[in-house]
């Protein structure tokens, strides 16, 4: 079996249930897994088939990001959306993202799983609700782009049985026929489950590609829907993912169609378990999250959505002090205009921090450095359902992630280099990145990919669907 040594890092955080933080460290790497670590100088007899130097870098687990929608990753930064809540964002992105077919979800793929890589990435959940018209090829794209860029993807096939809101009946005027390629008959959503199940969900210890399940957000209007999608997850071993917040317009709609509160709702069609896991949840209650808490259901916190689109800034300190496991989120780069998972780890060490209600998330339970890297690895790989990653242990899979800080950002920081790498640093690049035994990412760049093609791929893909919508 192949062997990677590691050596001369400056400082290793493993990211372990002991802490444990080395200095002048090395990693033995066999096939895909950690063979052994320590520090110090390696011994001589110490040979491997490759020998990497790490000298003046600090070494992290693969960083994990529990949210994403790859396809937006052709639709960043558009100028007639940079001003829009979340309703009125969607109105205008969705007739372009209806024309969305296997080509460009390839492109967008590229993208997203390029930027994560680039950012220390290992891991990345993909909320795939848009899938124009259910097309299984547009899954198939996904998860192939994903196997030969080197991406672990924990895929969520997801769906839209129905819109946000009037979207519905606003949309109709402008996409015509079309809207029968955004809304999903049910009965399709459950096959499209299945067969993906059938097909992509690898189950075994160090797998590449696992399956979750989750419409686009709650169906209150559909209330059987979410009791059923539980019990498909059940029957495949997958998890469960959907958007909450849940907003004042949620609220009622759990009122109206079903006497209920949201998180009554879906306790009662068995989604709180663990293996759940929601992205924002911006406006739980304080019983909410013991809710969360008692039945080990994770929220994915994607800070730059949150300021982005103008949603109420989640209560991190008060989730955390519940015993809410919390991890990390890029979501969509419509929603996010970066995919990079290094700079929502930056902004989520801080963003929580403005407007904190007096008297409730005091300073003292601010997150440090070292609570936003667990939450991008160790607490992220927990929420879903793994506990082969998010560590550097002996036996876990080899998904590690190095940052040098010998750039201009870093000078005047002293005394902690995790603290240097997450305040004071803008460089948005690992050096390098593993996934699962193989570097990905070498000196800050692609090892199996050839960024130019993919900007250039993704610049096409972006035209194409502008011009259809047009």
């Amino acid at each position: 079996m192949p062997t990677t040594l590691l050596h001369s890092i400056q400082r290793l955080y493993t990211c372990d249930d002991n802490e444990t933080i080395l200095d002048d460290a090395w990693i033995l790497v066999e096939g895909n897994v950690i063979k052994a670590l320590g520090q110090g100088p390696v011994d001589p007899a110490m040979r491997a088939d490759k020998m990497l130097d790490l000298t003046g870098a600090i070494v992290t687990p693969g960083l994990i990001n529990i949210h994403h929608h790859f396809f937006q990753s052709i639709t960043k930064a558009l100028p007639f959306v940079q001003k829009s809540f979340v309703l009125d964002w969607l109105l205008k992105l969705y007739p372009l993202w209806v024309e969305i077919g296997p080509d460009e979800m390839v492109a967008a793929t590229q993208v997203a799983a390029a930027e994560l890589l680039l950012s220390g990435g290992t891991t990345s959940v993909d909320h795939s609700y848009m899938v124009p018209g259910a097309d299984f090829d547009i899954l198939r794209a996904q998860v192939e782009t994903c196997r030969d860029i080197g991406l672990r993807l924990h895929l969520v096939v997801g769906s839209m049985p129905t819109l946000e809101g009037n979207l519905e009946e606003q949309l109709k005027p402008v996409i015509g026929d079309k809207i029968h390629r955004l809304i999903d008959p049910v009965e399709r959503v459950y096959e499209t489950m299945r067969r993906s199940a059938r097909a992509f969900h690898d189950a075994s210890a160090g797998s590449m590609t696992k399956v979750a399940f989750g419409p686009v957000g709650v169906t209150y209007t559909l209330p059987d829907m979410m009791r059923d999608i539980s019990a498909l997850a059940a029957d495949y071993g997958c998890g469960l993912h959907t958007h909450l917040h849940p907003r004042p317009d949620e609220r009622e709609k759990a009122s109206t169609h079903l006497r209920s509160d949201p998180v009554a709702y879906l306790k009662a069609s068995k989604w709180m378990k663990p293996g759940t896991w929601f992205a924002h949840c911006s406006q739980l209650t304080d019983d909410e999250m013991k809710v969360f808490a008692d039945n080990g259901v994770g929220i994915a916190h994607c800070a730059h959505t949150i300021a982005r689109l103008g949603f109420p800034l989640t209560r991190i300190s008060a989730m955390r002090r519940y015993g809410v496991a919390v991890g990390i989120g890029v979501d969509g780069c419509a929603s996010n205009d970066s995919g990079s998972i290094l700079h929502d780890l930056r902004l989520a060490l801080i963003l929580h921090r403005i407007g904190t209600p007096l008297g409730t998330d005091t300073q003292e339970a601010w997150l440090s450095p070292y609570d936003a890297l667990l939450m991008a690895t160790r607490d992220g790989a927990r929420i879903i359902g793994r506990n082969d990653i998010g560590r550097i242990s002996v036996g876990c899979a080899a998904d590690i992630a190095a940052f040098r800080l010998d750039r201009v950002g870093y000078a005047g920081s002293w005394g902690d280099p995790l603290s240097a790498l997450l305040l004071a640093g803008c460089d948005p690049y690992a050096h390098l990145t593993m996934v699962n035994g193989a570097v990905v990412v070498w000196n800050g760049r692609l090892v199996n990919a050839d960024e130019t093609a993919i900007i250039s791929k993704a610049s096409q893909a972006t035209r194409r669907i502008i011009d259809r919508a047009s």
